[in-house]
């Protein structure tokens, strides 16, 4: 299981750098096979970029690895292929991981805005300032709150959407871009900025975000979740049209999302006992991903 490997590594002065949502019981063969990110790949890069080789089956059975252990392993880069593969070019039976010194520092700031749009912005106009974040992850209302109820660590109620960047690397370094992040969240608009005092409160507004999916089961039974990409740039647009979709349909929505790299994650909410709710669902859901199309946007 991803956490496991990151548990056992973290005491050694190490870490997975892949930290999908669902890291605690993700496992580094689906990891392989999704080629899954996470909050932290918008600084440290999906999970290709930390895989060295692979023992694979193939279909006819014949046992190959792909990659190697040098650091310039010669040859086509058919582990790049297969990572990402998704199963259908065969089983993986062993995986070499490149581990990761953990940082020698970390801040990471819970920035409050009053709409999705302005916490969008902040994002875009952080990254266009030369900033690159370990991570930043936006939450609208409707998800904060419920995230708020399960983890009970100070996520504000009645901001229209929270922010939660993390940045990390030498002490000084990070300490002016936690205070270049700040500056740039008041001059878009927040209304609170807050630094995670200790180690156990950063732990605790990552747990928050890394449950987010599950905690939505406090609003309705079922949840649809979609997964595209948009340019930052139109990511404040996009948003807006996800809400809108889902107003036309009569559905309840959430987004919570990696917008460092634009990367969304709205929720259709629904009561799956409700006759005829598939087709509002379904129907919903297909006009999100042609918005994100439409935005220059992919699927992720």
């Amino acid at each position: 299981v991803n956490l496991d490997l990151t548990k056992h590594l973290t005491p050694l002065g190490y870490h997975f750098a892949p930290d999908p949502s669902s890291q605690q019981v993700c496992t580094i063969g689906g990891n392989v096979g999704n080629n899954s990110g996470g909050p932290h790949c918008l600084a440290y890069g999906v999970t290709n970029a930390h895989i060295l080789a692979i023992e694979v089956v193939l279909a006819d059975g014949e046992i190959v690895t792909l990659g190697g252990l040098d650091a310039e392993p010669s040859g086509y880069d058919l582990r790049g292929v297969f990572i990402g593969g998704e199963g259908m070019l065969g089983i993986t039976t062993k995986v070499a991981v490149r581990i990761t010194p953990n940082p020698s520092s970390v801040r990471t700031l819970l920035l409050s805005f009053d709409t999705p749009r302005d916490a969008a912005a902040t994002v875009s106009a952080a990254i266009a300032a030369g900033i690159v974040p370990a991570a930043m992850e936006v939450m609208d209302q409707g998800i904060t709150i419920v995230v708020e109820n399960y983890v009970n660590v100070g996520y504000p109620r009645d901001a229209g959407a929270v922010l939660l960047a993390e940045v990390d690397g030498l002490p000084d370094g990070v300490d002016i871009d936690a205070q270049r992040i700040s500056d740039i969240g008041r001059e878009h608009g927040a209304t609170d900025v807050r630094q995670a005092a200790s180690d156990e409160e950063r732990m605790l507004l990552w747990k928050g975000r890394k449950t987010a999916f599950g905690a939505v089961a406090q609003i309705a039974p079922n949840y649809y979740l979609h997964d595209t990409v948009v340019p930052r740039s139109k990511l404040a647009d996009t948003l807006e049209e996800v809400y809108r979709i889902a107003d036309e349909h009569d559905l309840a929505v959430v987004n919570v999302f990696h917008a460092g790299d634009g990367n969304l994650h709205p929720l259709l909410l629904f009561n799956g006992q409700e006759p005829g709710i598939y087709d509002r669902v379904h129907a919903a859901g297909a006009k999100i991903v042609e918005a994100s199309l439409a935005a220059g946007g992919v699927l992720s």
